[in-house]
């Protein structure tokens, strides 16, 4: 069983909720890395002999053999699994409107970041003797929804890599997936959406729980998926998609 966690993205709503309930109840049976942008209190509470946060981080500047790097080298003996949450919260906004710029950014923020950080973390996983990796995508990629497109492509990105990832190391011992996730209950969410079906979005205590049953999966035949996580919603299966996410 998998108890050898490195978040990377930890101050998301995901990241975050997931970093709490992991020390939670694993507490010191387990070894943990948080890394993140900003500084976050509370994940600074946690910080323990076995569990250790490293904010003030741009996980796109990690380079292999940096300081960060040579952190997590040192700090896991044996296989870990990375846990990738990092990325831009998007609202809905017409092609049109987005120049290519923030397009780049959003592209950056969630597929840069996870290339990025697997160039430095992947070796040390093949060296440990394997590793998991588990990363965040959207049911978008599937749907294509309008007014989603520099979101939708960069979450496409990050399955594909996942993908590619999975079939190249498979000999190594590393297994990678993507959960594809509908609606979270964020207050993000819930300000982007407010005629939404706020709470039969995915409850974050709920997915944290689904996200570790995944890393904690006793064998390596579920690799290169991308899994999708959803609840059942009044308004995604008797509304129409604008009405959905009409604002007031």
């Amino acid at each position: 069983m998998q108890k050898s966690f490195l978040i990377t993205g930890a101050t998301s709503g995901l990241g975050k909720a997931l970093a709490i309930k992991i020390a939670r109840e694993y507490g010191d049976s387990c070894k943990m890395i948080m890394i993140s942008r900003s500084f976050n209190k509370e994940l600074d509470g946690l910080s323990s002999d076995t569990i250790k946060y490293i904010p003030g981080i741009d996980l796109l500047d990690i380079r292999p053999n940096d300081a960060v790097s040579k952190q997590i080298d040192a700090f896991f003996a044996e296989p870990f699994v990375l846990i990738h949450s990092a990325g831009d919260f998007w609202d809905h906004v017409p092609f049109l409107s987005v120049n290519t710029k923030r397009a780049k950014d959003m592209m950056d923020s969630h597929y840069g970041t996870l290339y990025n950080v697997l160039q430095s973390v992947l070796p040390m996983m093949v060296k440990k003797g394997g590793g998991k990796i588990l990363t965040f995508s959207c049911n978008a990629t599937v749907y294509n929804f309008p007014n989603m497109l520099p979101f939708t492509a960069a979450k496409a990105a990050v399955d594909a890599t996942i993908k590619c990832i999975a079939h190249e190391y498979a000999n190594q011992n590393i297994v990678a997936n993507s959960l594809a996730l509908s609606s979270l209950q964020t207050e993000q969410n819930k300000d982007s959406k407010p005629f939404g079906d706020y709470y039969n979005y995915l409850d974050l205590e709920e997915i944290s729980q689904t996200v570790i049953e995944i890393a904690e999966l006793s064998n390596n035949l579920a690799n290169g998926n991308v899994i999708n996580c959803y609840k059942y919603s009044d308004s995604y299966y008797n509304q129409g998609y604008f009405e959905r996410i009409k604002q007031k």
